[in-house]
């Protein structure tokens, strides 16, 4: 009994494609659904990237992204689409993606193109040849499309639509032609947002000024683009082309307070709990972020402080866990607890190993097959849960095994922990740098569950 697979379906297609050619989204949803159910895939999400060409970058393309994502959390063991120019056609951005998909061994299928695919070698050859053919029209479309576009800017002609104007601005006739002009809708709030930043040169709290006087919707994210938007200064590419905020002084003032403040990347900050702690309210994993404070004036001595938060609960109002947790308090947790916890651990997995009872070992490999089946169906509709099916199919496979071979070997290594708690841990522990404590954390621990006051409730082991 094959153990049923978790597909995603992934489609995209272009305006101008879909205008021409009829290649809609809907007919690629119907395509690809219909493989799912013939080869009994658990569709887990449609990801649909509308008016997306391939030649644009990959951070544009929204729900690639959050594909990539539900890889990175273990929830899709293949991926479907309709043809390999629906997925990539720029090497680079293609192996970038491949590279996540082979860390967590899942694969795609070019539904349509049977010929394509990373199994075989003629299947590599096949793909290459048109991923570098895919580059080169790409790469020639894209000279022809920034010759053009370069071409209307200098006229001042307008080179996208009103849904996505930059904020303060609208789509407008200026002597008979299609420009840029201000919104006078929206012209105070961007005159707030400047003037608040140069008064204050803190972004967290121009934000919320915004969203409490103007406009509630008002992110960090928009407060960014705004800052490094030559538009507010009235020029796009160099040159003159819509209405300015900002004076050509006021510009070079924001440029110089954006330097001072851009975060430099520290080395100093090592995150020992990344993607093993997740939010107790919306089941997110928590995000690491830190500061550091001077500690001693005499030495300019700094203290680093790390914390992990939820960014739901950052961003907007998805989420009300607003706690930010100490990594010194989880790493304290941990060290105090790790043997107690271990111990707890190898007596209920012992328990379990020798709990098996005379009826059990009693039953054929007919009755686990039947099992496996009634697991597929109850799963196929919608039932029970991925987790349980997938641990209840991994335990009936592992007594799958017992038949065929004369002894099962444990699939989880209980033991690994014994030599390290009987030798010194914690002086052990001491001694590490902090990148060896990151890499042991992240190789002993795989989930540390918080409760809703923060505190940690429980860990669990690989």
């Amino acid at each position: 009994m094959e153990k049923i697979e978790r597909c995603a379906i992934y489609i995209r297609v272009s305006t101008a494609e879909q205008q021409m050619h009829g290649k809609s989204l809907q007919a690629q949803k119907e395509f690809l659904t219909n493989y799912a159910l013939e080869h009994q895939m658990q569709i887990v999400d449609v990801y649909a990237d509308e008016g997306k060409t391939a030649r644009k970058e990959l951070r544009k393309r929204k729900e690639i992204h959050r594909l990539i994502m539900d890889v990175k959390n273990s929830q899709i063991d293949v991926i479907l689409f309709w043809k390999m120019d629906r997925w990539f056609r720029n090497v680079s951005d293609f192996y970038k993606v491949q590279d996540i998909l082979d860390a967590h061994q899942v694969r795609w299928i070019a539904v349509a193109e049977p010929n394509m695919n990373m199994e075989t070698r003629d299947g590599r050859l096949n793909l290459n040849i048109m991923l570098s053919i895919g580059q080169n029209e790409v790469d020639t479309t894209s000279e022809r499309i920034r010759f053009t576009a370069d071409n209307m800017v200098k006229n001042g002609r307008l080179i996208f639509g009103e849904s996505n104007m930059p904020l303060g601005y609208k789509v407008g006739l200026v002597e008979g032609a299609k420009r840029m002009v201000k919104n006078p809708e929206e012209e105070d709030m961007v005159k707030a947002v400047f003037s608040h930043y140069f008064r204050y040169r803190k972004k967290k709290q121009t934000v919320l000024y915004i969203q409490e006087n103007y406009d509630s919707t008002f992110s960090y994210t928009r407060l960014r683009t705004m800052l490094h938007s030559e538009f507010y200064k009235g020029t796009y590419r160099g040159v003159p082309y819509c209405p300015a905020y900002l004076d050509d002084e006021q510009w070079e003032l924001l440029q110089e307070i954006k330097d001072k403040t851009i975060k430099k990347e520290r080395s100093d900050r090592i995150y020992y709990f990344s993607g093993k702690i997740r939010c107790p309210k919306c089941g997110i994993l928590l995000s690491g972020t830190g500061c550091s404070i001077i500690s001693s004036k005499n030495t300019g001595e700094k203290k680093i402080y790390i914390y992990y938060r939820c960014n739901k609960a950052l961003s907007g109002c998805l989420c009300d866990f607003r706690k930010k947790i100490n990594q010194n308090r989880i790493e304290t947790y941990l060290l105090n607890t790790l043997e107690t916890e271990y111990q707890k651990y190898k007596l209920n997995y012992s328990v379990a190993e020798t709990g098996k009872n005379n009826q059990e070992k009693k039953r054929t490999r007919e009755s686990y097959l039947k099992e496996l089946e009634r697991l597929n169906l109850l799963f196929q509709k919608e039932r029970i849960s991925w987790e349980y099916y997938d641990r209840e199919y991994g335990k009936i496979q592992d007594k799958l095994k017992t038949f065929s071979t004369p002894e099962r070997k444990s699939k989880k290594n209980i033991n690994y922990l014994d030599k390290i708690l009987r030798t010194g841990f914690k002086e052990m522990y001491e001694s590490l740098s902090k990148e060896n404590r990151q890499s042991f954390w992240q190789n002993t621990i795989r989930e540390i569950y918080l409760g809703d006051d923060s505190a940690v409730t429980s860990i669990e082991f690989y």
